[in-house]
């Protein structure tokens, strides 16, 4: 008896422990430890309005310049970029990473976790490309292209730079991109970039709508020799210039830039002169009218003449 009873015992246990078992999540820890975790996540807007300016792998470093109170400042963040980043145009179509390019203007948004730093670190939930909204004429490059331009010339080191505006004047063909750093957010950086080469533009020291000088500086002493470089845009390439005193034409020339207008080409050419009448002198560029001959879009530089080569006529002292 004492046995039956006991197997009895044994038998209820055993099915006790089965129907346990069996019930609905009676396996929930095991199940939990197994499962994937759901790759959706919350995602978090980090920039209504700002640009790619540096990609180092899958880490791209997006920035814009705001304005708070009257105060400049750049957000910035270093945005890790996986497979489950969303990244789109405007109008919902999926674009590979290497499509977007450093220099385009993008909405930003992470997953949530943000690294307290300067720039800040997270990962990418997803980043939408901006069309570029300004018009471009045939033969000129977009706004993507010039920002690009404009951010590589700058290799001063900074914590992070960022896009204050971008600006296409389609008239003389340049691109006005305004740049700010982290270290002078007040201080804004205007970098202009020729609209169909590409190109950055060095600040003239002269200009107007057919020359741009940058040298020799208005003011400076300059001779017996000197160099004259600059850009110009004009019919087929050619201009001409004098070196004068007031009383006398010191030396004069003609010259061609390497291209003609629409286009602004490069040109160098040096200037050699005896003596002027007194300690002032001028360099004027021009050219020719086709209709009728008349001098037209004269960029006057007025220089200083070195002590040794001044020669003081009578007329000169009248």
């Amino acid at each position: 008896m004492r046995h039956r009873k006991a197997f009895l015992i044994l038998a209820m246990l055993c099915s006790m422990m089965l129907t346990a078992s069996c019930q609905p999540g009676s396996r929930s820890t095991d199940s939990a430890a197994n499962q994937t975790p759901s790759q959706k996540t919350t995602a978090v807007k980090a920039l209504d309005k700002g640009n790619i300016v540096l990609k180092d792998g899958n880490r791209w470093l997006i920035t814009a310049y705001v304005n708070k109170n009257g105060t400049s400042s750049i957000d910035a963040f270093w945005f890790t970029v996986n497979e489950q980043t969303e990244l789109l145009s405007t109008g919902g179509q999926k674009i590979q990473p290497e499509n977007m390019a450093i220099g385009a203007e993008v909405e930003a948004w992470h997953t949530g976790k943000v690294a307290e730093s300067y720039p800040a670190q997270t990962v990418a939930a997803k980043i939408v490309m901006h069309d570029d909204t300004q018009a471009v004429p045939t033969g000129m490059i977009g706004q993507t292209k010039a920002v690009q331009q404009a951010m590589q010339s700058q290799t001063k080191p900074t914590a992070a730079k960022a896009v204050k505006s971008a600006l296409l004047d389609a008239d003389k063909g340049v691109w006005k991109i305004e740049l700010v750093q982290h270290e002078a957010a007040e201080q804004p950086m205007t970098i202009q970039v020729d609209a169909r080469s590409g190109q950055i533009i060095r600040t003239p020291v002269a200009e107007n709508d057919a020359f741009r000088i940058f040298s020799p500086i208005p003011g400076t002493k300059a001779g017996p020799a000197f160099t004259v470089e600059g850009e110009a845009r004009v019919f087929e390439a050619a201009f001409s210039w004098t070196l004068e005193d007031g009383h006398a034409i010191l030396a004069e020339g003609h010259e061609r830039a390497d291209k003609g207008a629409p286009a602004w080409g490069r040109f160098r050419f040096d200037v050699n002169y005896e003596q002027a009448s007194q300690p002032n002198m001028m360099l004027i560029l021009f050219i020719h009218s086709a209709k009728d001959g008349s001098v037209e879009h004269e960029l006057i530089i007025p220089l200083k003449v070195p002590e040794d080569r001044i020669h003081y006529s009578v007329e000169a002292n009248k």
